[in-house]
């Protein structure tokens, strides 16, 4: 493909075409280039915006995968207390508390009964948390994506990727508190809900055993989760 010579004036003599191979247009596109390399390159830009819901989600996974990281083979307790601050400073650990009793069930509690089984149920989710992501085999967390959700809610949608299997999606429902976007729930696989597994496995025991009786079954749980196998 042949490019066409441009005119560039010279002093005050007539305009000339410079061909290439000349100085003076040789000059010029070194200037083009160099103008080129300082352009900022928009599209390049991935991250989510700061404090968006994706962002939250990013911080969250980022956190998780370098707990992994650094803890990996570690006891289980270890990880439990590494994972645990970067949990509960993006996840709303008191409403999924909430939530995975019901509203009857929280409402009638008492101030005191409510704080003790918040406490238990952090424990369990740093648990779980914790015996799923026990070391770290190259495995990544991709936030995908994000739509909509119910109530005002957003959904955003990640990936654990790990070497020679499968993706596995997670859905993570961000509900806003004050000014901040909180983990609400989370869809493992896109299709389980991590509150509804929770409900499950807490309503028989509150109904047959009670306050105490959760709270037992609860600590039980925790302790069980370091003999899980994870991703």
């Amino acid at each position: 493909m042949t490019i066409p010579c441009p005119y560039i004036p010279c002093g005050d003599a007539p305009p000339r075409r410079q061909c290439s191979g000349g100085p003076r247009l040789r000059s010029v596109f070194a200037a083009l280039l160099i103008a080129a390399l300082f352009v900022p390159e928009v599209h390049a830009q991935t991250s989510p915006p700061p404090g968006s819901a994706q962002a939250v989600v990013d911080d969250l996974q980022t956190g998780m995968l370098g707990i992994m990281k650094k803890t990996s083979g570690q006891p289980f307790e270890k990880r439990v207390e590494a994972l645990c601050p970067v949990l509960e400073a993006r996840m709303d650990v008191k409403l999924q508390s909430a939530m995975a009793i019901g509203r009857s069930v929280w409402d009638s509690w008492s101030e005191e009964q409510r704080t003790i089984y918040v406490g238990k149920f952090k424990q369990y989710l740093c648990a779980i948390y914790a015996s799923r992501f026990k070391s770290f085999i190259g495995q990544t967390l991709a936030v995908t994506g994000e739509r909509p959700g119910p109530s005002g809610t957003v959904i955003v949608n990640s990936e654990v990727r790990v070497p020679q299997e499968p993706s596995i999606p997670i859905d993570y429902v961000m509900r806003k508190t004050g000014d901040a976007w909180r983990v609400s729930d989370l869809y493992l696989g896109g299709r389980v809900s991590e509150v509804a597994l929770r409900r499950s496995e807490f309503s028989n025991v509150l109904r047959t055993q009670g306050f105490d009786g959760l709270m037992a079954a609860i600590a039980s749980k925790t302790a069980a989760q370091g003999s899980k196998p994870g991703y």
